[in-house]
């Protein structure tokens, strides 16, 4: 089996999870930190392993360490966001609980950063992902 599927999989899955549910009242920062923690101990633990002769194994564990990637900068575009609008950005994706995503569905409580950051989570996290790879 290909183990760099694990890490991929983790890396977007945990990565998504955090985005879609960070405002929901059962997922607090702290619970969140400490997932993101834990998979950072697990991937750098993994990384520095010098046993690791497969490159896929190396992708695997640097899959581990993404999701911090991520809740680092969600933390961040929140604090602008919150100097910015006075608010948490407005997660503008299909399927958030904060849009509506109905055809021809108009959301002018949405700002233009909202979508800026909204999108530019994904593209880090793919972005990390794809220099993970080519690196390591």
């Amino acid at each position: 089996m290909d183990n760099s599927i694990i890490g991929i999989g983790i890396a977007l899955g945990v990565s998504i999870f955090i985005l879609y549910t960070r405002k929901k009242t059962w997922m607090n920062s702290r619970i969140i930190w400490l997932t993101c923690a834990g998979l950072l101990a697990i991937g750098i633990f993994g990384l520095l392993d010098s046993k690791i002769e497969f490159r896929n194994d190396r992708i695997m564990y640097f899959g581990f360490c993404v999701p911090i990637i991520y809740w680092i900068f969600d933390r961040l575009f929140k604090r602008i966001s919150e100097n910015i609008h006075n608010r948490d950005f407005i997660l503008f994706m299909r399927y958030s609980d904060e849009i509506n995503d109905g055809f021809g569905a108009k959301n002018p409580h949405v700002k233009e950063s909202d979508k800026l950051f909204s999108f530019g989570l994904l593209i880090i996290v793919v972005v990390a992902l794809l220099i993970g790879m080519k690196v390591v």
